[in-house]
């Protein structure tokens, strides 16, 4: 079954379950939203299932354990041994993954250029200086001069 599908019916059934209409679990979005979702005429993003599964009063990933076990025609008992076993396999299902920020590398780039720029102010040198120095236009050692470190 298409995972499309399998959303939609996984949906459904715990809607109907908990006795819920569309409107009450929709949250912030819009009802007719949920209508394409049970429809399997939209796809879903991570934040809408979120969401969804908040309306429905469930973790999120017990929303999902309905969806891979419909699109898997197994149970939702099923589908988190089979996660357990694999993350334990892999020995993740105990530990903690880092909150890390993704920077991107044009960002990561212009504050190492800041932490420069501003190293060599402190060393003393002139903003030409500190250009020839970084071997980058004075005008870039300009913007970055009085940015706070």
């Amino acid at each position: 079954m298409p995972l499309r599908q399998a959303f939609a019916n996984a949906l459904k059934f715990a809607r109907g379950r908990q006795g819920l209409s569309q409107l009450q679990i929709s949250g912030s979005m819009d009802a007719s939203y949920v209508s394409r979702l049970e429809a399997a005429q939209s796809a879903v993003t991570v934040e809408a299932s979120d969401e969804l599964a908040q309306g429905l009063n469930l973790h999120p990933l017990s929303l999902l354990s309905l969806v891979y076990a419909a699109e898997q025609n197994l149970t939702p008992a099923e589908v988190l041994q089979r996660v357990s076993d694999e993350l334990s396999s892999l020995e993740l299902l105990n530990a903690c993954v880092a909150a890390e920020k993704i920077v991107h590398p044009r960002t990561a780039k212009g504050s190492e250029t800041t932490r420069d720029v501003l190293t060599l102010k402190h060393q003393g040198l002139s903003q030409s200086e500190a250009a020839r120095e970084l071997g980058i236009s004075t005008s870039t050692v300009g913007r970055h001069w009085n940015r706070s470190e």
